[in-house]
């Protein structure tokens, strides 16, 4: 039993830190793809979850990674594509955003 109330406030100790951790800003908001592929990784992942953040209203870290890390791999996804090099990046996080379902009807 103690064993069992330990783990849970570890648990929840980890948790809370892990919200209370912001996530940093990224820089690409306004960015063309092309400046995304030159991008790290870290920044990316900023700019992706800022935006998705934006757009979800989503404030938990927690919720709000994994849909961002979705976002990031579909804006590489879309990035790659040389022709499509000018378009923005707040486009086509909103366009990947729609095409993984998280935006409603």
């Amino acid at each position: 039993m103690t064993r069992l109330l330990t783990l849970l406030v570890v648990s929840c100790l980890c948790a809370a830190a892990s919200a209370a951790t912001p996530l940093p800003m990224g820089d690409l908001h306004a960015a063309a793809l092309r400046d995304w592929r030159q991008a790290s990784d870290v920044n990316q992942f900023a700019t992706a979850s800022d935006l998705v953040e934006r757009v979800l209203n989503l404030h938990d870290p927690i919720a709000l990674r994994p849909k961002a890390r979705q976002v990031q791999a579909c804006i590489n996804r879309v990035a790659a594509n040389f022709q499509q090099g000018g378009q923005a990046v707040a486009d086509t996080a909103l366009a990947c955003m729609a095409e993984l379902g998280m935006l409603g009807r």
